[in-house]
């Protein structure tokens, strides 16, 4: 009988040497050196020795050496794994007894660990989906041969026979390669959709979502992401993430469990989830589980890649905005190492100094700088094969450097000159973070995830402005948030209807702000104004979730979250439950949620002065005149597998929340000096408590074919909000309210091309529209002033927008790399849309100044795979 094809296929020699050794021992020894999981009783083994001395390359004889003198037969029941029988009973004996037949499913290529992976076992009836470690368990199973199927989208699906045991197995899967001819890309068919029960979830591996379009040429996670249903961008190409009716600071977004505050570059053009450094993406929309909190609306959770453990390999690559690179590499047999950056070149292009001088010698040194720039890194170390200790590190910033003259005009020649009158600004803003986490398994039953983290978002604006020879403002602003924070996880497994996750988290949060400001009218009329604020709150949560299986066609997930936050001492619990109904694994699933959220921070800024709040975001913490925001929402969904490769969902939803802030004054715009101030009690003087409601029903369609993928999502969705105290005013249309979005994505990849499309239409977002215009007279100077009256907030929209993209790249080999050159064209039909409306009181009529997006804008790509 041939166990397991050609031993070690590389012809390694197996050397083993026992003397009068636990045949236990003996078999640890054995499996650790051929990685060959043998599969038998304690109980029949626990008084035996054995002594033997093997030197070859046979997996088999080198067991066989072990067992020889004993009577136990061997089974082959896959490539990696066999059983001992003893030879006095039969096989349906031992199958009798009762194991946890486990797991950890990791990338072929790779090694690194698979997140959101599917397991089935087809003849049990069952499934589940492995957890951040990739680990999955089945207990209460016999100890009898039994199939498995697992899938991953981008893998190659898995089939194979195992049989339950005291140890885990480790299940690799090969990832597929859209570019090879021949292979028929049907993981989305054979992926059971009764598997994964939370609605709403996104989960999809950083391989997978690099087929969907980024920004100008860039791979983007959050870009990619708005392709899904219910989700947008704020604005045209930049603004922050809107999930089913949210704001872009109601989203939680984690990277290796430590969170980010401002996940965006560019003036959030680009976003710091760099598509090719992670491995892959879990975004919750609305009924997220109850290990997530603080936040209302959604959760993307990001796991770092590993690093490769089999060989090194490094990628670069050069778009029109930066350039990046990727490297990874084993470091020994049990540890692995990754290494990212990407830095933004515009400033080394166009120059940051320029040094000027005019018609009477007058010289000058101008500065037009900015550049972002991201780095990750994360060790990763086996001690043993039950567990997995690692270290991730992050650190990105975005810096801007301006001194122009103060009255800059259209003419961009009259720009670099010399100027008495200027303004400089120098503006920094970024986060660090830095994440432990060790994962054990410590049973087949229990599996343990303890994460540490520390997390800081700082930034610092600095302005100076000369309008006048003898006036002169200057501010020194500084913003700073600093989590320090421990979690820990532990996953058990009692039985095949129950799958518990509990576990317990505790943050401290630090704010700190400061401002030193000076306005001279004169050189001797000086205000200053110099505030400092500090806060510090403790935060802490307990949760436990269930996934409970009563039948072989019903899921309920029921958690609930008890959270507490020390500034003002709010105590709240956060029930969460989730119903899955199959009424067909593949043709059909029904599932319903209904979820409770609290946010304990909340993202402000000053509505008044110009000199601070400019680009920073300042969190405040939840406190007696602002306690924590809440919502609820229930959604119900249907998933369907029945058109061969093809997925297609429908999820409807209904939101409400109440303690959100809203600006006081909807159209107080940044038009003073100093302002009141930056104490958090003065900010808050300008919101008021907002309650906000959104439903909508999302829709969406994916095919994937050999060569093709077709994606499309639509949206049908309102947002509403109103202020509390406003003796309850009507609901009006939230800033970002859009009764409809269209979003398609048409891509083909082949061996040398990848060519693809998409296409982006919606609403457009609502606007506040005059109603009519009066005049006021100033008493003393006789002088008039024309005003708007606007009774009424967002009565108006703005054209729809559309927006159609296109992308084409070819694929090389040169000097033993794989290249790839591409052209991404934005906005190709060149079409100017309307991204936002002024009127000007002073000019008679009511015709809107329109400012236009970014029109058409060709950008060339190159990535190097070495």
């Amino acid at each position: 009988m041939v166990l397991w094809g050609p031993s070690t296929g590389s012809a390694q020699t197996i050397r083993l040497e026992f003397a009068d050794t636990p045949v236990s021992d003996a078999l640890e020894i054995y499996a650790e050196r051929t990685g060959v999981d043998v599969v038998y009783s304690p109980l029949l083994v626990e008084s035996l020795r054995t002594s033997c001395r093997y030197r070859g390359t046979s997996e088999r004889d080198a067991l066989i050496c072990i067992m020889s003198s004993h009577p136990f037969r061997v089974e082959a029941i896959s490539r990696n794994q066999a059983v001992l029988i003893p030879l006095e009973s039969d096989s349906a004996e031992i199958s009798d007894v009762v194991r946890v037949l486990s797991g950890f499913v990791t990338d072929a290529e790779s090694g690194e660990s698979l997140n959101g992976a599917h397991v089935v076992l087809p003849g049990v009836g069952t499934g589940s989906v492995t957890n951040e470690a990739g680990f999955f368990a089945f207990p209460g199973m016999n100890q009898k041969p039994v199939s498995v199927v697992i899938t991953y989208l981008g893998y190659a699906r898995l089939d194979t026979t195992v049989v339950a045991s005291y140890r885990s197995g480790s299940f690799e899967l090969i990832p597929i390669s859209y570019q090879v001819s021949g292979i028929v890309v049907e993981e989305d068919a054979q992926r059971r959709a009764d598997v994964a029960i939370t609605p709403g979830l996104v989960s999809v591996s950083g391989r997978e979502l690099q087929r969907f379009p980024g920004t100008l040429g860039n791979t983007d996670v959050l870009e990619s992401l708005k392709w899904m249903p219910g989700i947008q961008r704020a604005g045209e190409a930049t603004g922050g993430l809107l999930v089913r009716g949210s704001g872009p600071d109601q989203n939680l977004y984690l990277i290796d469990g430590a969170p980010v505050y401002h996940p965006w570059h560019a003036f959030s053009l680009i976003s710091t989830f760099q598509t090719d450094t992670f491995k892959d993406f879990s975004l919750y929309r609305g009924a997220f589980p109850a290990e997530f909190g603080g936040r209302l609306s959604a959760v993307l959770d990001a796991e770092l890649r590993d690093g490769s453990r089999s060989q090194p390999s490094a990628k670069l690559g050069i778009s029109g905005l930066n350039a990046s690179f990727i490297m990874e590499t084993p470091i020994s047999k049990r540890s692995s190492f990754m290494l990212s950056g990407r830095r933004s070149y515009i400033d080394r292009l166009v120059g940051r100094n320029h040094p000027v001088e005019d018609e009477a010698g007058r010289r000058d040194t101008l500065r037009t700088g900015y550049h972002f720039y991201d780095w990750s890194a994360k060790y990763s170390f086996r001690p043993d094969s039950r567990s997995t200790v690692s270290v991730s590190w992050y650190a990105g910033r975005d810096a801007l450097d301006l001194r122009l003259p103060f009255d800059l005009s259209l003419d961009f020649s009259s720009w670099l000159r010399p100027a008495d009158l200027f303004f400089e600004v120098d503006q920094e803003w970024g986060n660090r973070i830095l994440s432990t986490r060790y994962q054990r398994l410590l049973s087949t039953r229990l599996f343990l995830t303890a994460t540490l983290f520390h997390s800081r978002y700082r930034a610092r604006e600095n302005t100076l402005i000369r309008p006048s020879q003898s006036s002169r403002v200057s501010s020194a602003y500084r913003v700073d948030l600093e989590d320090t924070g421990a979690r820990v996880v532990f996953d058990w497994y009692p039985s095949l209807s129950h799958q518990v996750r509990f576990g317990a988290e505790a943050v401290q949060h630090r704010f700190d702000s400061s401002l030193d400001a000076r306005v001279a009218y004169t050189p001797s009329l000086v205000e200053p104004l110099d505030e400092s604020s500090r806060t510090l709150a403790s935060e802490a949560a307990f949760f436990i979730q269930d996934i409970w299986t009563p039948g072989p066609a019903i899921r309920v997930l029921p958690g609930i979250r008890a959270s507490w936050f020390g500034s003002g001492s709010f105590a709240r619990l956060e029930p969460r439950l989730s119903v899955q109904l199959a009424i067909d694994p593949t043709w059909l699933i029904v599932r319903a949620a209904a979820s409770s959220h609290v946010q304990y921070l909340q993202r402000i800024r000053d509505r008044n002065a110009y000199l601070y709040d400019l680009v920073s975001s300042r969190w405040v913490p939840a406190q007696a005149d602002a306690p924590p925001a809440r919502s609820r929402q229930l959604s119900v969904g249907l998933e369907s597998h029945r058109i061969p490769r093809t997925v297609i969902r429908i999820d409807g939803f209904v939101r409400d929340g109440r303690g959100t802030l809203l600006p006081e004054d909807e159209f107080q715009s940044k038009d003073g000096l100093l302002g009141p101030g930056i104490e958090v009690a003065t900010l808050l003087g300008q919101y008021d408590r907002g309650e906000e409601r959104s439903r909508g029903i999302e829709t969406g369609w994916t095919t994937r074919t050999e060569h093709w993928m077709l994606s499309a999502s639509y949206t049908r969705m309102r947002s509403e909000n109103r202020i509390v105290e406003a003796q309850k005013a009507a609901f009006r249309p939230a800033r970002f309210d859009t009764p409809h979005a269209l979003g398609i994505v048409v891509s083909r990849e082949a061996s040398r091309w990848n060519l693809g499309g998409s296409m982006d239409w919606r609403s457009g977002y609502p606007v506040s529209v005059p109603t009519s215009r009066y005049q006021l007279e100033d008493p003393v100077t006789g002088e008039t002033t024309w005003f708007y009256h606007r009774p009424d907030i967002n009565n108006g929209r703005l054209p729809f927008y559309l927006r159609v993209d296109l992308r084409a790249a070819y694929r090389f080999d040169f000097a033993e790399a794989s290249w790839l050159t591409g052209i991404s064209i934005y906005n190709v039909l060149n079409r100017r849309n309307v991204v936002n409306q002024t009127w000007d009181p002073a000019r008679p009529g009511s015709t809107p100044q329109n400012r236009l997006g970014l029109p058409i804008l060709p950008m060339i790509d190159l990535v190097i795979d070495l």
